[in-house]
C-alpha cells in the first residue's frame, strides 16, 4: 500500500469513508427500488467507489465501465471518452458513479452523452468539492463535502500513484 506523500493532509479516514458508503447505497437503494440499473464506474478514478458502493447495493444492477481522461498531473483539461460507451445502456437507467465532483465537467460530458439514449440518468460521488463557484452540474448522491484541495487516497491520484489509499488526503498544490 502506498503512503501518503508529506505535507498530507488526512480529512476522510477510511472508517468515515465507509460509514458514507452504508449510507448512500441506503439512500440508493430507497429512490430506486424495483429499478434496473445499469451502474457506470468512472474509471480508474471511480473504480474503488463503485466497487464498494454496490457490494452495499440491492438493486438489479449491472455494472459496466467508461473511461473519461481530463487530467494530466494537477492540470485539468477538456474531458474525453476513451474507447467506446457500453452497448447496454440504451433505454435503461444508469447510475454514474465517480470519486469526485469538482467543477461537474468530466460528470456533466458523460451524463449528456448518455441521456439522449437512456430512460434516467442518475449521478454518485464519493466526494463534492466545496469551490467558490457552483459545478456545471450538481450529482444526485454525494458522500463527503472537501475543501477545494487537490485530493488523493480511494481512486484519486496523482499521476497515477496514491488511488490505494483507504483513506483520503489533501497535499498541497504545486
Amino acid at each position: 500500500m502506498s503512503v501518503p506523500p508529506n505535507g498530507a493532509v488526512l480529512l476522510f479516514s477510511e472508517s468515515a469513508i465507509e460509514r458514507t458508503l452504508d449510507r448512500l447505497a441506503v439512500q440508493i437503494d430507497l429512490d430506486l427500488v424495483g429499478a434496473e440499473v445499469v451502474g457506470l464506474c468512472v474509471l480508474r478514478g471511480g473504480s474503488p467507489f463503485a466497487w464498494d458502493l454496490v457490494r452495499r447495493l440491492r438493486l438489479n444492477l449491472t455494472l459496466e465501465f467508461v473511461q473519461v481522461q481530463r487530467y494530466r498531473g494537477l492540470v485539468g483539461d477538456e474531458p474525453r471518452v476513451v474507447g467506446p460507451l457500453p452497448q447496454n445502456l440504451q433505454g435503461r437507467s444508469v447510475l454514474i458513479m465517480d470519486d469526485v465532483l469538482d467543477y461537474g465537467i468530466t460528470l456533466k460530458f458523460l451524463k449528456d452523452q448518455i441521456s439522449t439514449f437512456t430512460e434516467k440518468v442518475y449521478t454518485a460521488v464519493l466526494v463534492r468539492k466545496k469551490l467558490s463557484q457552483p459545478p456545471n452540474i450538481e450529482a444526485d448522491y454525494v458522500g463527503l463535502y472537501a475543501p477545494d484541495k487537490f485530493l488523493i487516497g480511494r481512486g484519486m491520484d496523482l499521476d497515477g500513484k496514491y488511488r490505494d489509499l483507504p483513506a483520503i488526503y489533501a497535499i498541497p498544490e504545486a
